[in-house]
């Protein structure tokens, strides 16, 4: 293709058009992203490798990092952050919630206790607000997790390495 007897405007116009038919290009699978950025934590969904290796390249450790999960068994992305296979979009919510309970859940059991067990603490050392977490609370996000449990496919790696990095 010769661009040679186009305007600057024309090749504008040409490039914006074709932007657009690869960011909106779908090939069937889901690319869900998981961007952090200087504290900011936010989701982004793309709809095809092509678009998904742009965001990737402008957060590629620098600026921040993308955690990639797609059911693309075959996605060859370079990405400074994961990039994981999960079977169906319902797989990765159940995870998702799974792996927050599961971390989450010692965290809101030891701020009870140190709650509870305010006044044998040093002041300096002594809890200033009671914790969100009721004991009702918790053993109820204990039976969440216990419910879920096994109800989910965990998301494996795609990230290839070279025999240096291992």
């Amino acid at each position: 293709m010769n661009l040679n007897n186009y305007t600057i405007s024309e090749l504008v116009n040409l490039k914006n058009e074709i932007e657009n038919r690869i960011y909106s290009f779908e090939d069937g699978f889901f690319y869900i992203c998981n961007v952090r950025s200087y504290g900011r934590n936010w989701k982004e969904r793309m709809k095809n490798p092509y678009s998904l290796q742009e965001l990737c390249y402008q957060y590629f450790g620098d600026d921040g990092i993308v955690d990639v999960y797609t059911n693309n068994p075959d996605l060859n992305i370079d990405n400074y952050g994961d990039v994981m296979y999960v079977p169906t979009e319902d797989d990765y919510i159940k995870w998702k919630e799974y792996s927050y309970l599961k971390s989450n859940i010692p965290q809101f059991e030891e701020a009870l206790i140190k709650w509870d067990n305010r006044e044998n603490l040093p002041f300096t050392s002594r809890p200033l607000f009671a914790p969100i977490c009721s004991r009702e609370d918790i053993e109820e996000y204990k039976q969440e997790m216990l419910e879920l449990e096994g109800t989910f496919v965990e998301p494996v790696s795609l990230k290839k390495y070279s025999e240096e990095e291992i």
